[in-house]
Formats: C-alpha cells, structure tokens, sequence
C-alpha cells in the first residue's frame, strides 16, 4: 500500500472516529436542545400572538376589562361590533389595547379595525360625527342602532392650575361600555335641568359622569317654554339663587304630582327669598332651616362650613363608597321634615345625610362670628333627604333633596341613578400618572457599575472556566 493511500486512509478513519466520540455527542445533543428550545419559543410566540393570549401586568389593571363591563355585554344575545377607526401607524397603543379586550368577554363582541381615509364614507352609515383616528363606533348589528366614541374622551389630559401639575387619564372602558349600553338600550334617559334662577352650573366632571350614564341632558328655561316636557325623565333644580314664578311652581307641581322625578338642590342667600320652590317641598312634607351649618371637630375640611354629613348607610344611593370616603358640603342648610302622623300615607321620606351634634346652624352666617349666637340652632341637622310618593296608578313620584347646590357630584349622579334604574356609577378613567423615583449619586453610580461592569465581568469569568474545565477533559 502506498504511503498516500495509507495517510489518507488514516484521515477518513480519524473523521469517522470524531462522529462517534464523546465529545461530538455532547456537542450535537447541545445544537439539538439548542435548536429544539429556539423552535419551541418561536412556536410558542407565534401561537400567543395569533391568540392574542397575555396577562395584564399593569399598575390598576389599565388593560383588564371590569366586572360591570362583563355582565352588561353577557346578559345580552345582541350583536355588537365595534369599529376601531385608525390608519395603519397611528394606532394609539393604551387605546386600541383595551378595545381588543371586549371580543375576549364574549362571542357576541367583533372588533374591527377600519381606515377612516381608505374607506372615507364607512362611518357616514352610522354615524353623523366626524371621524378620526382612534374614534371608535359602536354598532348593534340586531337592532343598527350606533354610537360614536370620541379618542380624546378616551384618552386625555387635565391639568391642574395651582400646582401647575398634570394627570394623563384611560376611560376607553368608561365610554366604550357606555356606548354599547347605549346602543342595547330602547330608550335614554332625558334629564331637564331648569335655568333662569341663577342656578349653579354643572361641572364637566358632572357632565361626563351622567353621559357615560346615557342620559342626555338639556337647559330648560321653565318661564318661556310654560310646561315639563312630556319626554322628561329627571327634573333637576341645581341651586337656585331666585324664586320660581308662580307659573313656573305650578307646572313643578304638576310634573310631580303625574309621577315625575326630581333632584332639587336649594341655596342659601340673603337677599331672596323662595317661598315658591318651599312650597314644592311643603307638598312633600319638607321645610328649610335658614342659613348656614357650622360643623364642630372632626366634622368638617378647612372651613366649619364645609362639612361631612353621616351618610345613610342603608341607602342604595351610597352602597358604592369605601370606609375612606366621605361626602363634602359647603354652606348647608337645615331640612326639616312632618312627623308620618301628619303625612299622607302615600308618601314616605328618608333621610339621606345628617350632619353632628355639634354643628349649629347660624341664622346670620355674615355676622363673623364663628360660635353660636342668639337665635342660632343646635344640630343635628338633616342635610339630605329621598321622598317617595306612591300613586293610585302606582307609579311612583322620586323626589331627592339637598340643603346646598356646594355638593361632590356623586350625590347628584347617584341621585339620577337611583331615579333612572342605575344606581352603580359609571366606570370610572383611569389616572395613567406615575410618581417619578429619584436615585442619590452614590446609588446611580453603584448600579452602573454592577450593571455595565461587575454583571458582564462575571459572566465572562464564569464562562472562561465552565470553557476550560471542558478543554481538560
């Protein structure tokens, strides 16, 4: 055999041997687990993507849908889709997040995402807004009844003037879910609040609250139109500085006397007086205490007349607050009310918010003096009351009062709610603000150092060696 053949010989044999030595079959079972790990992740990603499975780690749940939104969309068989309007891009992240969530509730939920540029006439079949990127439309494909989700009620800003701060809110459930209420209801609330008296304005936390409730609401000026509107769900006084005309009293009267329902906040002032709006109440059994409650300690925020009534703890207007929360009023008055015995049997009253005993009532609260003074009253003092009268046709006249227009606005929508069937707030936004977490020098400089040096250094030292304790081997 000649000397070439031999060494070659030699070297297919020692190749061969290499395929079955030890080292190869650790290193080959190595690649295989390797290859087999990167696959099975690779599988894994593809399959929790296409299933849109994850978990919502955030701080408040941001992207987790409540259990209120859960059992209004599973206690109906109407199909719902909503259209998630936004160019291929533009999508905004917290938004269309949460959208996705509702077809996970339930199978009667579609999400579709549509370009409001490449299909410009889409939202004109459902509705008469104009449309932008991340507005959402929500459709009853049952019935086709529609309704149009602003982005910038989604997703918005405040900013707060005194400390020059701002908040970054999420109500993409909020509204949403108020949409789809919207479009299962047969009919919305109407609420008619009466103008022309100095009424105290609603507040735009007021008004976003009782939107997301679906009632629709309207200024009535009561002198010029002569009546209460035949499609008049809730009747709402808020505050009035001046006195009712006699007209004006008489079509109140008449609203709730067929069956109607009324908030009515009345207002302390000096230089009106408004037997008119006492006379609705007298029909009711209730009388004003004139003028303002002082609070003793512990019972009121800054000022004595900003106080914190004892809520009803029975009363389903106040069943969704928390034993850290409270109710605040300013500048109060007095209701008083008849005993039963003096009441017609059809009427029953409750009471709603009761201040201390030791708060007083000053008959002149502009004497500046804060203690009691001649021909001042000594609490307790009733400061909210519900009334309800039952009819010979049995319907129901709900009627709810309080002593001051100065009130957190809970207790006007949880009011309406309890009138309109709803007494559960509407889900509230979500404050997407953070506090930041500032680190001293030395704390920086430790971190980056275990982070860009001692981490780094330590894997390489701890690879080195597994390298070559192997290479002895």
């Amino acid at each position: 055999m000649s000397i070439k053949k031999e060494k070659k010989e030699r070297q297919t044999g020692a190749i061969k041997k290499s395929f079955t030595s030890q080292q190869f079959k650790s290193g080959a079972y190595s690649s295989f687990i390797t290859i087999l790990v990167i696959a099975l992740v690779v599988v894994l990603n593809l399959v929790f993507t296409k299933l849109d499975l994850s978990t919502d780690l955030s701080s408040g749940s941001l992207f987790t849908l409540s259990k209120e939104t859960s059992k209004i969309i599973k206690g109906t068989e109407d199909k719902i889709t909503i259209y998630y309007m936004v160019q291929k891009g533009n999508e905004q992240e917290y938004i269309e997040r949460v959208i996705n969530q509702y077809k996970k509730v339930a199978d009667n939920i579609k999400v579709v995402k549509k370009d409001p540029v490449t299909y410009p006439g889409f939202a004109e079949k459902y509705v008469k807004d104009t449309v932008y990127d991340n507005d959402a439309i929500v459709v009853n494909e049952t019935t086709g009844a529609a309704r149009y989700v602003s982005n910038g009620d989604m997703y918005y800003q405040t900013s707060d003037y005194y400390s020059s701060s701002t908040q970054n809110y999420l109500d993409v459930e909020g509204r949403v879910t108020s949409a789809i209420q919207y479009v299962l209801s047969d009919d919305n609330t109407k609420l008619y609040t009466v103008s022309g008296h100095g009424e105290t304005e609603l507040g735009d936390s007021l008004k976003t609250s009782l939107e997301k409730m679906n009632v629709d609401m309207e200024d009535l000026p009561l002198m010029t139109e002569g009546k209460i509107p035949s499609d008049c769900d809730v009747l709402l006084l808020n505050g009035p500085t001046k006195d009712l005309r006699d007209e004006e009293k008489e079509a109140v009267l008449d609203y709730l006397k067929a069956g109607g329902d009324a908030v009515i906040l009345t207002q302390y002032s000096e230089e009106n007086d408004t037997p008119n709006i006492e006379e609705i109440l007298k029909y009711y059994g209730l009388g004003i205490q004139k003028g303002v409650i002082s609070e003793g300690a512990g019972h009121y925020v800054n000022y004595t007349n900003w106080i914190i009534p004892s809520t009803d703890s029975g009363s389903d207007m106040f069943s969704d607050l928390g034993e850290d929360e409270y109710i605040l009023m300013a500048n109060a008055q007095g209701i008083t009310r008849k005993d039963s015995s003096s009441l017609r049997s059809t009427v029953a009253i409750t009471d709603l918010l009761t201040t201390s005993k030791q708060s007083i009532l000053k008959v002149n609260p502009s004497s500046g003096v804060a203690e009691k003074e001649k021909g001042d009253l000594n609490g307790p003092f009733t400061t909210g009351v519900y009334v309800e009268e039952t009819l010979d046709d049995e319907e129901q006249t709900k009627l709810t009062v309080y002593s001051t227009a100065a009130v957190d606005d809970v207790l006007i929508q949880n009011a309406v709610g309890n009138m309109i069937g709803e007494v559960e707030n509407s889900i509230d936004a979500k404050n997407l603000s953070y506090s930041t977490v500032y680190m001293g020098v030395g704390t920086q400089v430790f971190w980056a150092l275990l982070v860009i040096i001692i981490l780094p250094a330590g894997l390489l030292i701890a690879g080195f060696a597994i390298w070559f304790i192997r290479r002895r081997k």
